[in-house]
């Protein structure tokens, strides 16, 4: 079926939303400066997304959307990579460019800002992180490691590659962050190794 022409718009909108707020953060966002910057104007904002905060949520639901197709692409091409060659895509995708990077960088403000400055529920700031925990664990488990296990190991990964991507952004040193996250990812590999030695479902 085909998309109403206002279903389109507002998928279109979305994403020059998600664009803007990739450029110019989550911290002092106001609808009106970001409505004139996309030709548009707060009443439409709200018309296609309701309050700010609504807003927000599907920008963030939008760029995690985004992240999730990447993945998808990566994974339909080689279905059985593993959690620590993910990461190290992940890792190459980040590197690649500034908006990647921004894009990123939207989940991780959402987590950490109060909920003063940008309106959002605990659950929305948990999810920008819980979701991509969850992620990995579920990987950790189609490797073979056992549930306990899993959920520990990819709450390391995740907050290791966390702190790796808000010093690569803090500092830009890539050289520095690149080696530090392949030492880390070697006891990553011992346990997926380890896992498979066990015996790895099919």
């Amino acid at each position: 079926m085909a998309r109403t022409p206002d279903i389109e718009m507002k998928r279109e909108l979305l994403d020059q939303v998600v664009a803007y707020l990739a450029d110019h953060g989550l911290g002092d966002m106001s609808l009106r400066p970001m409505a004139a910057a996309l030709g548009t104007s707060p009443n439409r904002l709200v018309h296609h997304f309701g309050s700010k905060q609504e807003l927000l949520g599907a920008a963030l639901a939008q760029a995690t959307k985004i992240q999730v197709e990447v993945r998808t692409v990566w994974l339909d091409r080689e279905p059985k990579m593993t959690q620590a060659n993910l990461m190290r895509k992940w890792w190459k995708w980040l590197k690649a460019s500034p908006a990647n990077l921004a894009l990123t960088r939207l989940g991780l403000e959402a987590a950490t800002l109060e909920a003063t400055h940008t309106g959002l529920t605990g659950e929305v700031r948990a999810e920008q992180i819980g979701v991509w925990r969850e992620d990995i664990e579920q990987g950790l488990l189609a490797e073979g490691v056992p549930l306990a296990e899993a959920v520990i190991e990819a709450s390391i990964l995740k907050a290791m590659f966390t702190g790796l991507v808000v010093d690569l952004m803090a500092t830009g040193d890539r050289l520095r962050l690149t080696r530090a996250l392949e030492q880390g990812l070697g006891r990553f590999e011992a346990l997926e190794a380890a896992a498979r030695a066990r015996g790895t479902p099919a």
